[in-house]
């Protein structure tokens, strides 16, 4: 991929866009009709601001690294620097430095909404008016324009081709006795993905604390993060695994043994949000970067490259995955799952270590 990629140009003309060198990287003009988008105009008009951004991030390396090539091509003059850790890690690498004298990234991008409700909670967030808010689905935009989804990536069930010859359709394959000892699943204790799911799926009738405590008993590993998931899935060490669609579709595009299904119940389903951080010393360049972000050019870049499914409605999904009016996306009040998220991370620490 990397070497598709570094294959890119950029052609500057009077709206400044990107242009693919082949169906890996290729990303679509967009001008819409009538004049430029909001933020085409944004791109333009800010073109040769300087500066720096700092992102903290739970984005894979990957993703980033191609991120910070795309935007030097179109900004030249503002430099992108980043963190990147577990969503859990880099919450406690924020709040450790809020203590110690103020937070040092001026962007922040991690897995799921609650952690941003923590945030705002915290007064941490500064707002933003996102010039092309209309083109998002509004699921995935904070009411208050503190926060904006970039990526919707929903959790499902893995399994490896090898060993299961008929697709699951349901999250009790991970309670089943007949796999007992076949199944993996993400910590929320590192994951951000995983500390979403927990919360999302205590919260239903039809699962609950009794939907975790029945994959204890079945003898479920848990590994820190989704990349562990689909490792143990793809070498056949466990049969199955929860995990999130975007992960999948990228490790069966680069020939691993396995297979994605979305789960009756529903899916439960992060965002990425992405926000500015309030006090930043960098606030054009950190808006350039959000604009950047969100732009339909980049969404369609991360489809493509990393079926990141994009939270705009002008973005359709790579082939093979659901779009997100066909998902049946389980949803709960991020404010409440905020709430519990420290209690649910305890018990289930309780329930699965002690």
């Amino acid at each position: 991929m990397k070497k598709r990629f570094l294959g890119m140009v950029s052609a500057l003309m009077a709206t400044v866009m990107l242009a693919g060198c082949g169906a890996k990287a290729d990303v679509q003009n967009n001008v819409q009709s009538g004049g430029q988008s909001g933020a085409a105009q944004t791109q333009a008009v800010n073109k040769n601001v300087k500066g720096s951004v700092m992102l903290y991030t739970s984005s894979g390396d990957d993703y980033v690294t191609d991120i910070i090539d795309l935007f030097a091509k179109e900004y030249p003059n503002i430099k992108l620097n980043y963190y990147r850790s577990g969503t859990e890690e880099v919450v406690s690498k924020i709040q450790t430095e809020k203590k110690s004298g103020g937070v040092q990234c001026d962007v922040v991008m991690l897995a799921d909404t609650p952690t941003f409700e923590m945030f705002k909670a915290d007064d941490m967030l500064l707002k933003y008016d996102y010039p092309e808010v209309d083109k998002m689905y509004s699921d995935f935009v904070d009411p208050e324009h503190m926060y904006y989804g970039t990526a919707v990536a929903s959790t499902g069930i893995i399994y490896n081709t090898n060993m299961v010859k008929q697709a699951p359709s349901s999250l009790s394959i991970f309670t089943d006795p007949q796999t007992k000892g076949k199944c993996v699943m993400p910590s929320p204790l590192y994951s951000g993905t995983a500390a979403y799911n927990l919360g999302v799926y205590t919260s239903m009738n039809n699962l609950g604390w009794k939907f975790y405590q029945a994959m204890k008993d079945n003898d479920i590993q848990v590994v820190n993060g989704n990349g562990g998931v689909i490792t143990a899935v793809s070498n056949g060490e466990k049969a199955y695994g929860m995990v999130l669609d975007t992960d999948s579709y990228k490790a069966i595009d680069n020939g691993s043994p396995i297979a994605f299904a979305y789960a009756d119940e529903g899916c439960a389903s992060i965002c990425d949000p992405i926000a500015i951080m309030k006090g930043t010393k960098n606030e054009e360049a950190a808006r350039i970067f959000v604009n950047f972000m969100l732009s339909k050019d980049v969404r369609e870049f991360a489809a493509k490259n990393y079926y990141k499914t994009a939270p705009r409605k002008d973005v359709e999904p790579v082939s093979g995955m659901k779009s997100i009016s066909d998902r049946k996306i389980i949803s709960a009040d991020p404010k409440k799952l905020y709430s519990t998220k420290e209690d649910d991370k305890k018990k289930f620490d309780e329930m699965f270590n002690k």
